[in-house]
């Protein structure tokens, strides 16, 4: 059920008419993409890898945190602890790890809650399937388990060693195409801010209250959380998936990078397949008041980005992303223009990524697009894996 959940996301998305977006006056909006086509024969032949990235020019330097065999999904960064949530598409027996100094891997919070539950219920002991993770500021570690019948958010104090809630995510706000698939956290709002992937036409942002528990849809289907028509290619060949009928389509994918500012003012989004970078205030999103016309209004393109994974955000409104399809990492700042910084051979589909208390930025590589689910159904990612990180640069834009 969880896999069959998690594949029925990579529908194509069409792009229809939404609402207009507010325009930030510097950064204009890119030439539209050409089409992609929306089928590869099985079989057929790829373009041949990219050339070997010059490292030369990077602007920041990888550092290597460790070296995994198996791959991970996300990362959260709780004072020195290191948290990875175990990427579903390679059925993982652990849901979510720590990473120890030594490069080992131990269940988190603990052997219960790191397994699948022994029932299939928001209040059972025990996640499905992780990928969204973050710690807050004051040391809780935020999981989201977009598995199971009704997936949930499961928060775990990291300072206390205890559970803090879970908030379990039923109807509205989960749909029957419903992928949950990464999360902002708000310690100031108390609040969680979801990128719902979706199907067809119904990606959006869910948005949580903590306290409460109280969950909502906002922005569905709008422009800013809908794909774009351009292709995923990676290291020479495109993201294919294979459905059960045996036909093989290049899907296109809605929101999925979400972050929030430092100081809880803004939260930061755009789609997998798109080349926008969105934001809108925290306040906008919690305000219940707004029409869906007003809060839409209120949504601002802030500048461009790559077809990319995770994203977050840094010193002075710069926005980190994972440049998948160019084995690299790059930022947007306040004048919208995006650049890369590092680019490697190793960054091959950097996903997740973290602000870590020392300052530098954390990511994971997982090889996703060599994934079976990612790669027309068949499986030829192979380890290592890894976790990078780097200094975030002086240079704060251009």
């Amino acid at each position: 059920m969880i896999r069959s959940l998690f594949l029925a996301s990579f529908a194509f998305v069409a792009l229809t008419s939404a609402p207009a977006i507010a325009q930030q006056p510097a950064p204009a909006r890119p030439a539209a993409p050409k089409q992609a086509p929306k089928e590869t024969p099985p079989g057929k032949l790829q373009p041949e890898p990219p050339a070997k990235p010059d490292t030369q020019k990077n602007e920041v330097q990888l550092e290597q945190v460790a070296e995994l065999k198996e791959g991970p999904g996300n990362i959260a960064v709780a004072g020195r602890r290191i948290i990875l949530s175990m990427h579903p598409f390679y059925s993982p027996t652990l849901r979510v790890v720590e990473l120890k100094p030594d490069g080992s891997l131990v269940p988190f919070p603990n052997e219960d809650w790191a397994r699948a539950p022994e029932k299939d219920a928001p209040d059972a002991v025990g996640m499905n399937a992780v990928l969204g993770i973050r710690a807050d500021s004051r040391g809780v570690v935020w999981m989201l388990d977009h598995g199971g019948k009704v997936p949930k958010v499961v928060g775990w104090d990291t300072r206390k060693n205890k559970l803090v809630k879970v908030i379990p995510l039923p109807p509205p706000a989960t749909t029957p195409t419903s992928f949950h698939n990464d999360l902002a956290v708000d310690a100031v709002h108390d609040a969680l801010f979801i990128a719902d992937v979706g199907g067809g036409s119904t990606p959006a942002i869910v948005v949580v209250d903590v306290k409460t528990g109280q969950a909502r849809r906002v922005l569905e289907s709008h422009a800013s959380v809908r794909s774009e028509d351009v292709p995923m290619v990676v290291e020479g060949r495109p993201v294919r998936r294979k459905s059960p009928d045996g036909s093989v389509t290049e899907p296109r994918l809605g929101i999925n990078p979400i972050a929030i500012d430092p100081n809880a003012q803004w939260v930061y989004y755009g789609a997998m397949h798109g080349t926008s970078l969105y934001r809108v205030r925290t306040k906008d999103l919690l305000d219940t008041k707004l029409t869906p016309e007003q809060l839409a209004s209120r949504v601002e393109r802030y500048g461009d980005k790559p077809v990319s994974d995770g994203i977050v955000v840094g010193k002075d409104d710069n926005v980190f992303i994972t440049d998948v399809t160019a084995n690299a990492i790059g930022v947007t700042g306040k004048d919208g223009k995006y650049r890369r910084i590092v680019q490697d051979e190793r960054l091959s589909w950097p996903d997740g990524m973290a602000i870590g208390s020392d300052g530098k930025v954390y990511v994971t590589v997982n090889r996703l697009h060599r994934s079976a689910a990612l790669n027309a159904g068949e499986n030829e990612s192979k380890p290592p894996y890894y976790v990078f990180r780097f200094a975030q640069p002086r240079k704060q834009g251009r």
